[in-house]
């Protein structure tokens, strides 16, 4: 049995994030969820998909973070998605500044309580935000580079929609492998290295 903690279960990739775990995690498992508001009603949908996962929830208080440790407390996997999502007119240097900031400040957490747990950030912008995951944990003396991931399949599914779009009905590509950056500029699709489905 595991304990992952998702870190803003209550947005909407967390939503989604956390109804996936409670479906695939094996039985016994706990499903461990945090964030700052509206937790509780996700917790309690979330709990009544009948799987032998036991569903926690701990909703945080800003300056404090007694709830934040209740949830990641011997946990064996965190996933970060907390953060704000890029709105219209905002940069990714706009997104960077409020959301470095968090990263920060729950990897402290994290490091502080649960040190070798295996770290996932889906939090954007991704590419910016694993390097501040990166020091955080050196800075508390855990850091494991096979322990920190950052979460990016969503360029790889962008890229494979767009060729697919463009070669459909002949083939249907499966997957387009993505490199680089999270941003128009510096992400690189490997088209080299497409697999077709049959």
């Amino acid at each position: 049995s595991l304990k992952v903690a998702v870190l803003g279960a209550a947005g909407g990739i967390g939503q989604t994030l956390s109804l996936f775990l409670k479906v695939h995690l094996p039985a016994g498992s706990v499903l461990s969820l945090y964030d700052i508001a509206h937790v509780h009603g996700v917790a309690a949908d979330i709990s009544h998909v009948d799987t032998q996962v036991d569903v926690q929830w701990y909703e945080g208080v800003r300056g404090s973070s007694e709830e934040l440790e209740k949830a990641v407390s011997c946990a064996d996997v965190v996933v970060i998605v907390a953060g704000v999502p890029r709105k219209p007119g905002m940069t990714r240097d706009d997104l960077f500044n409020v959301n470095a900031g968090i990263i920060r400040d729950l990897t402290e957490t994290v490091a502080k309580v649960a040190p070798g747990c295996l770290l996932c950030i889906g939090t954007n912008p991704v590419n910016s935000c694993i390097p501040i995951a990166a020091e955080v944990l050196k800075a508390w003396k855990c850091y494991d580079k096979n322990k920190l991931l950052g979460v990016t399949l969503l360029d790889n599914m962008r890229a494979c929609a767009f060729v697919n779009e463009m070669v459909q009905p002949q083939m249907v590509i499966k997957e387009v492998p993505v490199v680089g950056g999270h941003s128009a500029t510096t992400i690189v699709p490997l088209f080299s290295l497409t697999s077709a489905g049959s």
